[in-house]
């Protein structure tokens, strides 16, 4: 069975949730289960089909459940809460302490076990995203267990434990400030309370979230995260161990924490330390033990780059720009070394040679550290580099995530997330992409376009389009790339499957508010089945648009662009500034804005799906000499 089957299997079954008591605790049980499993003389509640909760199931609440073993992850918020009711209600609090624990489908998968936990644990402390009630905090609770799917098996147990009189406020706050210093992730958050033993029903109560020790086993692997994360952005350039601590928050009594982090990483082999007290980013595959020689990927870290003869030059580039979208662009070549030029001052630059059927093709990541337009400016000088480094390139592909545009009322025209925006112009002579510099006041855009002088690509995107219609041997060849790629891409860190439908979720400003509304032609319920759709038209971009859904959605409809992406009109510019007349973005859609979005459950999964079109279209690119091998 495949990964992609395991998961649709999964996706078969239904959420149990189960309250019980055991020793005066109230603990909630929630469980993926098959139907055939499913005890339904215990049921209180069933979802409506296809609504926000489909496929949730309430049992009544029992007396006790038999113990089934040690959890393979747990972690434990503790809550301060203060009625508004009371007479001093910012005096008058109350603890509890709640405390989740995992199981998970394969027991022996430790790795997988602590990262899924650590999601889940950041997006239970979001506090945007943090309920504000106790229904509220369950329904969220059961939610997220539907949405990772290698949960098997859920306890969540809600322990009251004290009231506490802190005194005056100045006193509140500086046990807070204290507290803060210690863990650094605690944050207060006003709600509403819907029952509690303690507390008079629907006061209003202050939250803060502190992690017991057991939270802070999670903190430690989240804690990790942050480093790898920030490394990950800086990629390939390596980082001083002060900035890097300093852009993943830790503190500077933190700095021998941060250390032990780094070589635990090192030791799992994620990262390495270059020279002294900088680090770098290691991605795991490129250490394969795997002999074949279509598969082996040799890395180089060298402070200069090795003579390439011009017979061995690349006439094909791909430019990336996030961690996950180098990796997804790498895993569709073959024979590949990648030579990482590094500095300790100034911009490293990574370089991955290799070969997508006969054409010999090199990647490379812009870094992706400061604020964005220091970021674009830095990537413009790469890109120039790039392309002084490597004269016989010929076909610049600029590769990644983007934001699809939606169309509420038109479900052919609508695009879902996993979906691939190729950037084609309207009519022959048009852009493909399309920047907004300004919004004028009269509400008009100040726009800068770019075309390719050489029309190569634009035609053979029409040809292979042409030819997935009418060609059923052709079909769609890019949805067996994707399926290939996962595979080689099973060892990562980064998690490429598809993330389940329900997550898919699109939001409308209405009078003012930002609400949910279903997608045109009804939610997706064919988690792993749904085709990739192939969506053709300009890319567009610019603040001035991107930051506000009705001037996106006025700039779509007045320029025709298909989706956004994160400015890169600068690299754009290198690419004309270099003379290079044959370009085109890919972009797989991973939110509904310009693939930026924090919530990036689609990214790895989008990239995926634009390097699997990318390989596609490499592929049906003319032959004109033969290369040799690498």
């Amino acid at each position: 069975m495949t990964r992609q089957e395991e998961i649709d299997e999964m996706l078969k079954n239904e959420i149990v949730m189960t309250p019980y008591q055991r020793m005066g605790v109230t603990t909630v049980k929630i469980e993926r289960l098959p139907r055939n499993k499913i005890d339904y003389t215990l049921m209180h509640y069933a979802a409506t089909p296809g609504g926000p909760y489909a496929g949730i199931i309430v049992n009544k609440a029992v007396n006790d459940e038999p113990e089934i073993g040690t959890p393979h992850a747990m972690f434990a918020l503790k809550v301060y809460m203060s009625d508004a009711g009371a007479e001093n209600p910012e005096t008058e609090m109350v603890e509890e302490q709640r405390e989740f624990r995992f199981w998970f489908h394969d027991p022996e998968d430790t790795d997988s076990h602590a990262a899924n936990a650590n999601e889940f644990f950041q997006e239970i402390i979001d506090p945007e995203e943090f309920p504000k009630d106790y229904i509220g905090f369950i329904k969220r609770v059961v939610v997220l267990v539907r949405k990772y799917l290698l949960i098997k098996r859920m306890e969540l147990e809600i322990n009251p434990m004290f009231s506490s009189g802190f005194g005056d406020e100045s006193e509140l706050s500086q046990n807070r400030t204290q507290q803060e210093q210690h863990v650094d992730t605690v944050t207060t958050k006003t709600a509403t309370i819907e029952k509690s033993p303690s507390l008079k029903r629907s006061g209003s109560f202050k939250e803060r979230r502190i992690p017991t020790k057991k939270g802070r086993i999670l903190i430690w692997v989240a804690k990790k995260q942050r480093l790898l994360n920030v490394l990950e952005d800086a990629y390939p350039n390596t980082m001083a161990m002060g900035e890097l601590c300093r852009l993943a928050g830790f503190s500077k009594s933190d700095m021998e924490t941060a250390s032990y982090m780094l070589n635990d990483l090192m030791e799992k082999g994620l990262v390495k330390e270059i020279e002294n007290g900088r680090w770098m980013r290691l991605p795991k595959s490129m250490e394969s033990n795997d002999s074949s020689a279509k598969t082996q990927h040799e890395v180089r870290v060298v402070k200069d780059l090795p003579q390439i003869k011009e017979s061995d030059q690349p006439s094909i580039a791909v430019i990336t720009l996030l961690y996950c979208e180098k990796l997804a662009v790498d895993a569709m070549m073959e024979r590949k070394t990648t030579f990482v030029k590094y500095k300790t001052e100034g911009e490293s630059q990574v370089y991955t040679i290799g070969m997508i059927g006969p054409h010999k093709v090199v990647t490379t990541k812009l870094a992706r550290i400061g604020n964005l337009e220091s970021a674009m400016i830095s990537a413009g000088n790469t890109i120039t580099r790039l392309l002084g480094t490597f004269n016989k390139i010929e076909h610049v592909l600029l590769v990644g995530v983007g934001g699809g545009v939606p169309n509420f009322e038109n479900a052919s025209q609508h695009p879902r997330l996993g979906d691939v925006i190729v950037s084609m112009s309207t009519d022959r002579d048009g852009p493909v992409y399309i920047h907004c510099g300004k919004l004028e006041k009269d509400k008009s855009f100040m726009t800068q376009t770019y075309a390719p002088r050489d029309s190569l690509i634009q035609d053979l995107i029409l040809a292979m389009q042409q030819k997935s219609e009418t060609d059923s041997y052709f079909g769609r060849p890019w949805e067996r790339y994707r399926e290939q790629a996962m595979k080689v891409l099973q060892s990562e860190q980064t998690r490429f499957d598809k993330p389940p439908a329900s997550c898919d979720k699109l939001f409308r400003t209405v009078n003012g508010e930002r609400v949910e509304v279903v997608h045109p032609g009804g939610e997706d319920d064919t988690d792993g089945m749904r085709p990739m759709t192939i969506i053709y038209g300009p890319v567009g971009s610019g603040r001035p648009i991107v930051k506000s859904e009705e001037e996106r959605i006025e700039f779509a409809m007045v320029t025709g662009v298909a989706g956004y992406d994160a400015d890169y009109h600068v690299v754009l510019d290198s690419i004309e500034g270099n003379r290079k007349d044959s370009f085109v973005l890919i972009r797989g859609i991973s939110d509904y804005v310009d693939g930026t979005k924090k919530k990036f459950e689609w990214q790895a999964y989008g990239a995926l799906s634009a390097a699997a079109y990318m390989k596609a279209l490499i592929l049906s690119f003319p032959v004109e000499e033969p290369l040799s091998q690498v």
